[in-house]
């Protein structure tokens, strides 16, 4: 079975995965028709005649389906093992794409049903009896190139009757739905457990487990916006949540026939967003006040002189809390800031040590990655192109590949590399890249004795654009300004992970 190649970066027939339609019947693809699945994976060399392909430039081969067989409600689908010249077999990414009807389609966000890395088989539940549908698999490695099978029609299965004019019951469904615990862990953070479910036809294994999050008390009826988690695994923490707001939460259990159980809903409140003394918010940097003229380390002498009776930056907050010994830091930094560097075992060293890995911030909780100028994997100067394929987080849209010049491949590449000890390295949203802003410096606007190396230029954060979805908010370390950039830009990027909630 042939495969239509969707590549970046080749010369030849270079497509972008999302953005254009997938025909393979254009003259620029090497010719073929229709859905064929023609493969093209040469560059030419300027004369017509295909040339040598570039090592470590070549999309996924062997991308195909092996077998798909339908039920009245499910199909299970099997594919080959894909190979690929720079991405270990192991570490391919697997997507698999289905529309209901006859036609040919663009893989998408709406389109997608299953995505796993290493995986060769699965099977969908919850299609309609006696109903015609495509399928196409997409193989991405390691660099974001990408290769899309042909597309494979199947029809499900009609309903039969048991004479009496009932479908014949084919299994019941999944038994033991139900929550272990529910909990708010923070004002925006609520981790769940469940138990393990039962079925008569399907092992406990391969059971999918659906969790669903409304806000407010009442049951619901779950929808596809509501969706926060699937898989097999029965626990989940779900993020970036409202303070002091009520959630319900319903686990859903399905069976390798569709057949699906509702648990009972859970209702659980988040606590409040108390800033006290000892807050875990960062403050400004800004530790000086100012009448219309002058700055004073004094802010009494400010006050007195224009602004009596209010209230400047440096008057409230840790800053002034730190400045005033009312609170005490457990490592060190510029006005309240609180970091401890990190040596690569993941050890904390002094606060003049020459060489570290990572900086904890002792007031958030966040650990981050240290920049370097040996231009490896964290070189300061190195820029990335905002990507990510995962459809619950992006906005619908995953950004640039830029040949694997980009930001999903640096967390990847971090991870396997373990810095620090650890595997949960991510971009950070938007809240968190503010928080080590230093407002009281600028050119870089941080504590330059922990965040060496910081370039005067934006940084990416995982968070796109609510009314742009093309673009991401990117913050500028000369002064802390943000902007709603296109994820095509070639921004810095740091690193970060959760050390506490």
């Amino acid at each position: 079975m042939l495969a239509c190649v969707v590549s970046s970066k080749n010369n030849n027939c270079s497509l972008k995965y999302l953005t254009i339609a997938m025909t393979c019947a254009l003259a620029a693809c090497g010719g073929g028709g229709g859905d064929s699945g023609t493969t093209s994976n040469t560059n030419n060399n300027g004369s017509g005649n295909p040339s040598t392909p570039n090592i470590g430039n070549q999309a996924p081969n062997n991308v195909s389906f092996k077998s798909v067989t339908p039920t009245q409600t499910t199909v299970a689908l099997s594919w080959n093992t894909a190979t690929d010249d720079t991405t270990a077999s192991n570490q391919l990414d697997y997507e698999l794409h289905l529309i209901e009807g006859n036609t040919t389609f663009e893989p998408s966000a709406a389109t997608q049903k299953f995505t796993a890395k290493n995986v060769t088989s699965t099977t969908l539940t919850g299609l309609k009896a006696q109903t015609s549908y495509v399928a196409k698999l997409v193989v991405k490695d390691a660099q974001g190139l990408a290769t899309i099978s042909a597309l494979v029609p199947f029809t499900t299965q009609a309903v039969t009757n048991n004479g009496g004019g009932n479908p014949t019951p084919t299994n019941t469904a999944p038994q033991n739905v139900a929550f272990n615990t529910v909990k708010a862990t923070n004002y925006q953070t609520i981790a769940a457990t469940w138990k393990t479910a039962t079925d008569d036809t399907t092992a406990s294994s391969v059971l999918v487990y659906e969790l669903y999050l409304n806000e407010g008390t009442t049951d619901f009826t779950p929808s596809a916006a509501q969706l926060k988690f699937f898989g097999n695994a029965t626990q989940t923490t779900l993020t970036g949540l409202k303070a002091q707001t009520d959630y319900a939460l319903k686990l859903v259990v399905k069976d390798k026939e569709g057949l699906a159980t509702p648990s009972t809903v859970f209702v659980v409140k988040t606590p409040a967003l108390v800033l006290t003394t000892l807050s875990n918010l960062n403050d400004t940097g800004i530790t000086k006040c100012a009448n219309n003229t002058t700055w004073f380390n004094d802010c009494s002498q400010a006050n007195l002189l224009s602004f009596a009776g209010l209230n400047q930056d440096a008057d409230v907050g840790r800053d002034y809390l730190i400045a005033s010994t009312q609170i005490s830091k457990t490592g060190a930094g510029v006005a309240s800031f609180d970091f401890s560097k990190i040596s690569t075992a993941g050890q904390t060293v002094a606060s003049n040590a020459t060489a570290w890995a990572c900086v904890q911030d002792n007031v958030t909780g966040l650990m981050w990655e240290a920049k370097t100028t040996d231009g490896g994997t964290h070189e300061a100067t190195k820029t990335y192109a905002w990507y990510s394929t995962n459809y619950l987080t992006n906005g619908s849209d995953i950004g640039e590949s830029k040949s694997g010049q980009n930001t999903d491949t640096l967390i990847k590449q971090v991870n396997t590399q373990k810095l620090c000890g650890y595997q949960d390295w991510r971009l950070p949203n938007k809240a968190e890249l503010d928080s080590i802003i230093n407002y009281g410096t600028f050119s870089p606007a941080i504590d330059a004795q922990y965040f060496a190396n910081t370039q005067n230029g934006y940084y990416w954060t995982a968070d796109s654009v609510a009314n742009g979805t093309t673009s991401a908010w990117a913050i500028n370390f000369r002064d802390g300004s943000e902007s709603a950039s296109y994820k095509g830009s070639m921004y810095y990027a740091r690193l970060v992970r959760t050390v506490s909630p």
